[in-house]
């Protein structure tokens, strides 16, 4: 036996704008069989909410908007309910849809149902503009490579060497070492354990464990790519309130880690490879 169907209540949902309850009474199967059966009662819904919804209004306004349409979507769509829009309401819904949902892949998604509509479109214009260009190659069936797209004209590369001096710096440290690989400013988290150190450090020091670069670290490739040596180039720069902070966080962190940093300072403004080479050398012993 069907329930006995509360016209009154819906429309005071009509009139108060209680939009989420009214799309619950639209869940009940037997509600809106009646709803689309009175007389009275149906052309008001169509008026003041079907349409309200599916075109520029002060709807918009309503912070539960995207909801009201997501529900819609799912009524209209869902096996369990009777509910159902016209063809040309339909198609405006997911358009809306399409318009205010913020994340492209779910957009896509959506615009997917009316690919040749100009908004659905151009979303999976968009979307497809995003994704990364497949590169092909003798291996495609066993083996993906992806490239980035829209690369723009222009060059932003720079020096991982922020002067001359750093760079021969660098190349000296190689010639110490040649069986070793040497990284140059390489990031402190990528070779200190934080875990193991950060009960030691205040939280300024802990800030800047994961923001402090090591010049050169030496790395043994033969020992799970181990760093044996960590080698610091001084300068003047290394004079300033700001930098002499920084420093003393450096060489904190690296001592709890139970590793020696060295740092190397020519006192004269000579700074050739083999000058280099011959300090570290000697500070090496």
């Amino acid at each position: 036996m069907t329930k006995k169907f509360d016209r009154e209540k819906i429309l005071q949902l009509v009139n108060k704008q209680a939009w989420k309850d009214l799309v619950n009474e639209f869940k009940d199967n037997d509600n809106y069989q009646a709803i689309c059966s009175d007389s009275i009662l149906k052309p008001i819904i169509d008026k003041y909410f079907i349409d309200e919804l599916l075109t520029t209004s002060t709807l918009k306004k309503d912070p539960a908007y995207k909801y009201y349409l997501e529900n819609f979507c799912q009524l209209h769509n869902s096996s369990k309910y009777i509910f159902k829009l016209k063809d040309d309401d339909y198609k405006k819904l997911i358009i809306k849809i399409v318009e205010v949902e913020q994340s492209l892949d779910l957009a896509n998604k959506y615009a997917q149902f009316f690919p040749d509509d100009p908004i659905c479109k151009k979303v999976i214009e968009d979307y497809q503009e995003q994704l990364p260009k497949f590169v092909s190659h003798s291996q495609t069936g066993e083996i993906i490579v992806t490239e980035n797209k829209n690369i723009r004209e222009g060059d932003a590369r720079i020096s991982l060497f922020k002067s001359q001096q750093e760079y021969s710096f660098y190349r000296s440290t190689i010639e110490v070492f040649p069986n070793f690989l040497v990284i140059p400013n390489v990031a402190l988290s990528a070779v200190i354990d934080f875990n193991q150190v950060k009960e030691h450090l205040s939280s300024k020091e802990r800030n800047y464990f994961f923001m402090a670069l090591i010049d050169c670290a030496v790395i043994d490739t033969e020992d799970n790519f181990k760093p044996i040596r960590f080698i610091e180039l001084d300068s003047i720069y290394h004079d300033t309130e700001t930098q002499i902070k920084k420093d003393e966080m450096k060489d904190k962190i690296l001592s709890i880690a139970g590793q020696k940093l060295l740092r190397i300072r020519r006192a004269a403004n000579t700074d050739s490879q083999t000058n280099f080479a011959k300090l570290i050398r000697e500070t090496i012993k």
